[in-house]
């Protein structure tokens, strides 16, 4: 029996069954989704953030690049400004060779360099000075007003070019007058640039001499060469020989930049720095402190400053960076990412828990909360003062800084009215006008009532509207109370003396200009005591300079005591005061002044545990009965008050006529001598030195004097102390020298001459530190010993200044020259150090030879010098000698040899030839003879 057949089973057409599709084929499917997606959506955003970034950057470039030019033309405008400024006062120059300093100053106020030349700290006019031409210039100057103009420093070449000229007129441009810019090699290499160049000449980096005393500061100058009668020369040689200076035009860097960077490159930073290389250092200049993140956008430039190069480094800063659009970027990628997560998250909450969507959202409620955070965090921490204000003008909230600057606790301040509790009106207006939708600024000295504290805040008031919420105002606060007492102080300085606290020299011309105005209106006189302490310099070189400051503070203390409130005292320099009294009725009122000044310092001074008194000598002029001007009142009772010294100090008088003849006739006799040197009109005569006991000529002093065409002979008492003054008594003293030793070879040629020629030396002479090397030149230029010439300098020279002196004595004997101390015994000096000094001979004044003959009591000092001379060792000559009696006490103080009418009287060198002649024919036969010669 057969089994029955199974049943086929259904078959398609392919002969194939239709399998369901599995369940984890779908779950792959919905995972795949998402995230192929996501990635997608990334890529475009990439793209677009890419594209976008892009653009960004090169408009960033372009911009950058558009502003670098901007400031690199300004500061190459700015240099060319300066260097036309050069080229004008050249011009000037050239166009007036004859410009005098008061033209000049005159000139240099009219440019307002301060305000329109940041970095300019004047002009000045450099003259190119020949070797022979030295003492001209420097007695020229002194004449124009500069009494106490000098060539510095002495380390300088045979040619110069001294700084004669320089304005504005203050301390530091008047400290740097006779400067000799030849003597310093950048200086000197750019004035021979700008010479034989004929156009303007840099220096590289360098520190003025003008900032010698508060620190160097990057600085260069511009010399503009000046040839003489305004000429133009066209080749090297011809610009060499019409040299006649130079235009010097200091420029401290700093500033200059500062005036083009600082105020407008809040989006550039920009640093400056000398020669090619971009990371010196020490640059020249930087607007910005370097920061830590390098910068996204840099550039490179140079300047050109004759033979030198700035490099110029410009880098973006966050200004710039903040307006580069560089939210563009981020913001494309940000959306772009959120809509590719938005998106992610969409498909992805389809295919996944709703744990997943919840654990979502509290990571997006943490980040917000974090932002929040951060966001308080800078609120707290910034140092600007924040409040926010809500339109009824009460305070909403505020960062611990702005509750500083209001000096009252923050907690205390939240709520209150800041319209009732405002100070100033101004603030009140401001907030009310911030509220109404305008934004305003204002200066305050004090915000608000609630913690009293008072300094100077700057205050910037930003209304701030919302679409949802009511509109409030945002308070910004800055301390800028630090920066204004900087700036007082700086004026203060600019206006006071420093030592006394008195105004200066500037205040005291605006003081006088003032109450000439007020006088003028007003029918009244204006009265200006010019005071000169009488022989304060005793006090500084005997006590020290710090105790000389101390008197100087105590006379200002009661000078200022007693006077009015209306009057003004103030300190010119040194030891010399100004006293302005406005508001006079007539001339007796100044003397009533000046007779309180007297009183007023007449009580002694207690400084230092020791007391003294300091008398004054005072000048009074009056406006407008001698000047009208500052100046001119000023000049007027300076020479009243010299001629208050000369009538024996501690006295007052006012400027008369005579007294402007007696000066102007000073200044006539002092131009007759500079020109008297050069015509030939001094000359020399000599008198002889003899031996007491046989009668023998045993030395020759040599004496100055000085034929006038017009005036005829003219004594040294008369013209040497012009030539001290003036500078001139060097000159006068190199040419005595020379001729003196040129005699001493003539007379050693024709006669034999076996006595040495004394030369006295004045003060000035003996402190250059030269005389030695002066000495020693022209005893090499006319062949002669040493011990044929004998130096003649007084004690109160020597004790200026004791260790120079014993110096300079010592050099002088070093070369077998013999010293004499002339007249010994009238000066101040303490025996004590007499022994330190390698002197030879003293000399006794002509003025104790004439107390001899006075019934025998006027030989003390002749006897007590006579003796002191044998104990050290020393000859002593007695000067002035004129009658037999006084020879005869001589005689009997066994004093050793004299000089006077009594023997000879000072003639001529072919006068005095016969008598030389004879000592030296009895020299020759005592050698002969085998004898001692002497």
């Amino acid at each position: 029996m057969q089994r029955p057949a199974r049943p086929e089973p259904n078959v398609s057409v392919a002969g194939l069954a239709d399998p369901a599709p599995p369940r984890w084929l779908d779950r792959l499917v919905a995972w795949r989704i998402p995230w192929l997606v996501l990635l997608a959506s990334l890529a475009l955003t990439g793209l677009a953030w890419f594209q976008t970034s892009r653009s960004v950057a090169e408009d960033a470039e372009s911009r950058f690049a558009l502003r670098v030019e901007q400031l690199q033309h300004q500061l190459d405008d700015h240099i060319k400004v300066y260097v036309q400024v050069a080229r004008s006062a050249a011009a000037l120059h050239s166009a007036f060779p004859e410009v005098r300093r008061t033209e000049w100053i005159r000139f240099v106020d009219g440019l307002d360099l301060y305000e329109r030349y940041p970095g300019m700290q004047g002009v000045a006019f450099a003259r190119f000075v020949k070797p022979e031409a030295v003492q001209d210039v420097i007695a020229g100057v002194r004449a124009d007003g500069v009494k106490s103009f000098r060539i510095w420093p002495d380390i300088g070449g045979p040619d110069r070019v001294v700084n004669v000229y320089s304005a504005p007129v203050n301390d530091q441009n008047v400290r740097a007058l006779g400067y000799d810019m030849f003597s310093e090699p950048v200086r000197r290499t750019a004035i021979e640039q700008a010479r034989d160049s004929g156009e303007p000449a840099f220096t590289r980096s360098i520190a003025l001499k003008i900032d010698d005393a508060t620190g160097p500061q990057p600085a260069f100058i511009i010399y503009q060469a000046v040839y003489r009668n305004g000429q133009q020369p066209r080749t090297v040689e011809e610009r060499r020989a019409t040299f006649a200076g130079v235009v010097v035009t200091p420029i401290r860097v700093a500033p200059l930049a500062s005036a083009i960077f600082d105020s407008s490159t809040r989006d550039v930073g920009v640093t400056i720095i000398e020669g090619t290389a971009t990371d010196a250092e020490f640059p020249l200049y930087r607007s910005r402190a370097p920061s830590a993140e390098p910068p996204l956008l840099t550039a490179v430039r140079s300047v050109a400053l004759g033979g030198h190069v700035w490099t110029v480094r410009y880098e973006s800063r966050p200004g710039f960076e903040a307006g580069m659009q560089g939210w563009k970027p981020i913001f494309v990628l940000v959306a772009g990412s959120a809509l590719s997560g938005l998106l992610f998250t969409l498909l992805w909450a389809l295919t996944t828990t709703r744990g997943r969507a919840v654990e979502m959202a509290g990571r997006m409620t943490a980040s917000l909360r974090r932002r929040e955070a951060e966001l308080h965090q800078l609120f707290n921490q910034a140092p600007l003062g924040i409040a926010m204000l809500d339109r009824d003008a009460k305070l909403i909230d505020c960062n611990p800084a702005f509750a500083r600057a209001v000096g009252a606790a923050r907690d205390g301040l939240v709520g209150i009215d800041t319209r009732l509790r405002a100070q100033d009106p101004a603030l009140v207006a401001a907030i009310d006008n911030a509220i109404a939708g305008q934004s305003a600024r204002l200066e305050v000295d004090q915000l608000l009532l609630a913690g009293g504290r008072h300094s100077h805040f700057n205050v910037h008031l930003q209304p701030v509207a919302t679409p949802d919420e009511p509109p409030f105002v945002l308070a910004f606060v800055e301390d800028i109370g630090e920066k204004r007492r900087a700036e007082q102080h700086i004026h203060y300085l600019a206006h006071f003396d420093a030592l006394t606290g008195l105004p200066n020299r500037v205040l005291l011309f605006d003081r006088i200009g003032q109450a000439s105005r007020q006088a003028r209106r007003d029918g009244t006189k204006v009265a200006v005591l010019f005071i000169d302490l009488d022989r304060f310099k005793v006090i500084n070189d005997s006590l020290g300079h710090s105790f000389g400051d101390e008197v100087l503070r105590s006379v200002a203390r009661r000078l200022h005591a007693g006077l009015r409130e209306s009057d003004t005292v103030g300190r010119l320099g040194g030891d010399e005061f100004l006293i302005v009294v406005p508001n006079l009725e007539q001339a007796s009122d100044a003397a009533a002044v000046a007779e309180k000044v007297l009183s007023q310092l007449s009580s002694p001074f207690a400084v230092g545990g020791q007391s003294f008194v300091v008398s004054p000598s005072i000048g009074i002029s009056l406006f407008p009965d001698d000047a009208e001007d500052a100046e001119g009142l000023i000049r007027c009772a300076d020479i009243a008050m010299y001629n208050a010294k000369d009538a024996g100090r501690n006295a007052f008088r006012f400027v008369t006529r005579e007294m402007g003849a007696r000066s102007r006739e000073r200044l006539d006799l002092e131009a007759a001598l500079r020109r008297a040197l050069t015509n030939g009109e001094l000359f020399i005569v000599y008198q002889p030195q003899v031996r007491i006991s046989d009668g023998q000529v045993v030395g020759v002093e040599a004496l100055l004097r000085w034929r006038h065409p017009e005036a005829g002979l003219i004594m040294p008492g008369r013209f040497l102390p012009i030539a001290e003054e003036t500078g001139l008594v060097q000159a006068i003293g190199d040419w005595v020298l020379q001729e003196v030793c040129a005699q001493i070879r003539r007379w050693k040629n024709h006669i034999g001459l076996s006595v040495p020629v004394a030369v006295n030396v004045a003060a000035q002479q003996f402190r250059d530190g030269q005389l030695p090397t002066k000495v020693a030149a022209a005893l090499a230029a006319n062949n002669l010993d040493g011990r044929e010439l004998e130096i003649e300098v007084t004690e109160g020279t020597l004790i200026d200044d004791i260790p120079a002196a014993v110096s300079t004595l010592r050099a002088l004997k070093e070369r077998g020259i013999l010293i004499a101390l002339d007249d010994f015994g009238t000066g101040y000096s303490s025996l004590s150090y007499l022994h330190r000094f390698p002197i030879d001979k003293l000399k006794i004044d002509r003025s104790f030879i004439h107390d001899l003959e006075q019934d025998g009591t006027g030989d003390s000092v002749p006897r007590a010098i006579v003796g002191l001379g044998r104990s050290l060792g020393l000859s002593v000559v007695a000067e002035g000698v004129e009658t037999e009696a006084q020879l005869q006490l001589l005689r009997d103080l066994r004093c050793e040899s004299f000089q006077g009418y009594l023997f000879s009287r000072p003639v001529l060198p072919e006068e005095l030839e016969p008598m030389l002649a004879v000592r030296a024919a009895r020299d020759r036969t005592r050698r002969e003879l085998g004898s001692p010669v002497g």
